[in-house]
């Protein structure tokens, strides 16, 4: 069974794919992999093309400067994703081939936005109130207008609670979710 978990940002994915881990679940998350992706030499210079050579500082990206100019446009945003996302997906095909016989948990945060869901046997939307997720991603070192603007590049909450197969609302604390998580975890196992 290949699990997507998705949600808007600072909602906790992270947070439940880590509770699916720990319960024997194989995880693969899109941001870790966009990490890992980013220290590459021809993603660097293909970035570098597209938003301009001030975005590499002594050959690193400056992902803090790269994120603002992302998140100025919908068409910037679009470039980025058009170099990253194709990379992203085929690690998570690469994880789910190698892990055939195992549940695969993986965190998409942009899953309906590229319209990614019917490649998932289930999909799991974590949602958190609005002042949770200002206040984690505040403390993250997030400004609030940074938050804002990418919070505007992704679709509601409430869409994505509307097309998933599960909701975990990670509003309380972690041995509340864990909750949430487990009892979702038992009914799949179920299936």
């Amino acid at each position: 069974m290949v699990i997507a978990i998705t949600g808007t940002f600072g909602s906790g994915k992270s947070t439940v794919l880590s509770i699916f881990k720990s319960l024997g679940a194989v995880t693969v998350s899109a941001d870790t992999i966009v990490h890992k992706v980013l220290e590459r030499e021809d993603i660097k210079e293909k970035i570098a093309d597209v938003f301009g050579p001030e975005i590499l500082r002594n050959g690193e990206l400056d992902k803090k400067a790269l994120a603002e100019r992302a998140f100025s446009s919908s068409e910037m945003r679009r470039k980025l994703e058009e170099i990253l996302h194709p990379i992203v997906f085929e690690e998570i095909e690469r994880v789910v081939r190698e892990n055939s016989d195992k549940t695969v948990v993986a965190e998409v945060p942009l899953l309906f936005e590229v319209k990614a869901e019917e490649s998932f046997d289930v999909v799991i939307t974590v949602v958190a109130s609005e002042d949770v997720v200002m206040k984690r991603l505040l403390n993250r070192g997030f400004s609030e207008d940074e938050i804002k603007r990418r919070l505007a590049h992704q679709l509601p909450a409430e869409y994505k609670v509307e097309r998933a197969d599960y909701v975990i609302d990670n509003s309380e604390d972690l041995y509340k979710t864990r909750l949430k998580v487990e009892k979702i975890w038992n009914d799949l196992l179920r299936r």
